[in-house]
């Protein structure tokens, strides 16, 4: 299902059609013509479903869908109910963004599907397909596989297929129907659209930065944010970052949130600073050249996900490379 918000479509859906290849490679021992669409839901599809089959070669259904002027959950789990009643698909992959979750468990328990959260695998072994997802704070992998042969629906993790972009000339077909949906315009919605509230943010400066210092509830105090700060700045092209904790206590504003809620960044430095490691948050930074944390918890799960681990207390340690710094009057320059 690709990921289509305020009209356009978000990156996540090429690593979606990437899960998918991978899934279509296994298969066909299993089965005798293994097939992929791309689901595209929208009030009008016909231009993003085109460039969808240009960009993947994969055949794309258009769900036209009037009532689609803004997402719902209601109406996509309805459309896709019933598509899938046509097309009894094995697999149905779905982002694992705050739209995909919103919708996944509900699409999941009206078709009477297996529901796998959070997928960052996918494998083969003699009985068929396993997948993993991150369990206990993101420390560990938990290898699950459906019981029986019904429907799969998959949430995908940003950031762990390769993105699908690259169709060596070849274009999918495009299928453009329009669906009635069973629950809009007919008095039983039972959610409806309203408007969306923007946020006052700007996440450039993070998306821009070579050196990202990104803080966690390790700080203790919002007050330690100063010396976060004086941190980033001992180093140039920096920018300020944060986990969510931070930003749900509103001890730092949502532009500095990196994770699937905020700001998805790569930079050549990302320093977390008393950062346990949740997935939301190692989504936003998995493409960081290289990753330094620091926590005072050598268990910490952030720890599998660092090129080099510092088990110290953080203020600790920066109030220490500070005085360093300030006796060597040193500055790293990253250009």
């Amino acid at each position: 299902v690709a990921e289509i918000f305020a009209g356009q479509i978000r990156p996540i859906t090429w690593e979606l059609a990437a899960a998918a290849r991978l899934i279509e490679k296994i298969l066909p021992s299993q089965q005798s013509s293994p097939a992929i669409h791309v689901i595209v839901p929208a009030e009008d599809p016909g231009p993003l479903a085109e460039t969808i089959a240009q960009q993947t070669g994969l055949d794309v259904i258009g769900l036209q869908v009037p009532e689609l002027k803004a997402y719902s959950s209601e109406i996509y789990i309805s459309c896709l109910e019933q598509l899938t009643e046509e097309l009894k698909p094995s697999h149905i992959l779905v982002a694992h963004t705050p739209q995909g979750q919103d919708f996944a468990p509900g699409l999941a328990v009206g078709i009477n599907a297996a529901s796998v959260p959070a997928v960052n695998g996918i494998r083969c072994d003699e009985e068929g397909l396993v997948y993993s997802r991150p369990v206990f704070d993101n420390s560990r992998n938990l290898l699950v596989r459906p019981t029986d042969d019904r429907p799969v629906v998959l949430t995908v993790m940003p950031g762990v297929f390769k993105p699908a972009v690259g169709n060596e000339g070849k274009s999918g077909r495009v299928d453009i129907r329009e669906v009635p949906c069973r629950s809009a315009g007919s008095g039983d919605e039972r959610i409806r659209h309203r408007r969306f509230l923007k946020t006052s943010c700007d996440n450039q400066a993070l998306k821009e930065a070579k050196v990202i210092v990104a803080a966690g509830r390790g700080i203790k105090e919002k007050e330690n944010l100063k010396s976060i700060f004086e941190f980033a700045q001992s180093f140039s092209s920096s920018a300020v970052g944060a986990s969510r904790p931070l930003i749900d206590m509103k001890w730092i504003e949502y532009q500095h949130q990196v994770g699937i809620t905020g700001a998805t960044v790569s930079p050549r430095l990302y320093i977390a600073c008393g950062i346990s490691g949740s997935t939301q948050h190692l989504a936003g930074m998995k493409r960081a050249e290289f990753v330094v944390a620091i926590n005072k918890n050598p268990e910490a799960p952030i720890f599998l996900h660092a090129d080099l681990c510092i088990t110290e207390d953080v203020l600790e340690f920066i109030d220490a490379f500070l005085t360093t710094r300030g006796e060597s009057n040193g500055f790293c320059d990253f250009k």
